[in-house]
């Protein structure tokens, strides 16, 4: 211990380094607008890292994120949306909220692509939000996912990965799972029934950077 108090005393800021610790900051967030999820999150998805939302078929996970789009665009953030499955309808995303003027949306063919493309988005910076909607595994995922995990923190962007099941792993800071999805009516006896929105309940499966287990079930309007 005498040779290693020396050593920081010859750096010249002693005691500023924790021997045998890993500096920990707190990332900034990226609000989604969604009150309970915000407060779920301690603010919103973490820039700089990568988020996932996993959900089975018609859970309401592409509406999910396009409503967290669709607050970034307000707040005046870029986003970039990439779409190998041509999931995203424009017209029902702007009815929603999305600010178009101020979304890329790009449609590759290919999963490969898809994954380049979000690696080249987040590299160019200027972005608030990248999303990626992919419905497959990615060949050699772990590879991509780990290439992402650092051009995102590079950039400082917030990665949001789209997926019917849990693909990024360890990549991700940040794993959220939606389930129980429930279409709402309006009206009643003798009256015209509506379609008024749709409720799914949003999971904390697993959160590096915060609380980690909590749920929420989130009301959505019908655009």
């Amino acid at each position: 211990m005498a040779g290693a108090a020396a050593l920081l005393h010859r750096l010249g800021r002693p005691g500023a380094i924790s021997l045998g610790t890993t500096p920990t900051t707190t990332p900034a967030r990226l609000p989604t607008r969604l009150a309970p999820l915000d407060d779920l999150l301690d603010g919103g998805l973490p820039r700089g890292r990568v988020s996932e939302l996993a959900g089975g078929r018609s859970t309401g996970r592409t509406a999910l994120a396009c409503a967290i789009a669709a607050a970034a665009t307000q707040a005046g953030e870029i986003v970039g949306w990439i779409d190998p499955e041509d999931a995203l309808d424009p017209d029902a995303a702007a009815a929603a909220g999305l600010v178009l003027e101020r979304t890329l949306w790009v449609r590759p063919r290919q999963l490969d692509e898809a994954v380049r493309a979000a690696d080249l988005l987040l590299a160019a910076g200027g972005f608030g939000l990248v999303v990626l909607d992919v419905a497959e595994t990615a060949p050699d995922a772990r590879t991509h996912w780990t290439r992402l995990a650092r051009t995102a923190e590079r950039s400082r962007t917030a990665l949001l990965v789209v997926s019917k099941r849990r693909q990024t792993q360890a990549s991700a800071a940040l794993m959220l799972e939606v389930t129980g999805r429930r279409v709402r009516w309006s009206g009643g006896p003798g009256r015209l029934v509506l379609l008024d929105g749709l409720t799914c309940r949003v999971a904390v499966a697993r959160n590096r950077i915060g609380r980690t287990g909590g749920e929420v079930v989130l009301r959505q309007a019908c655009a």
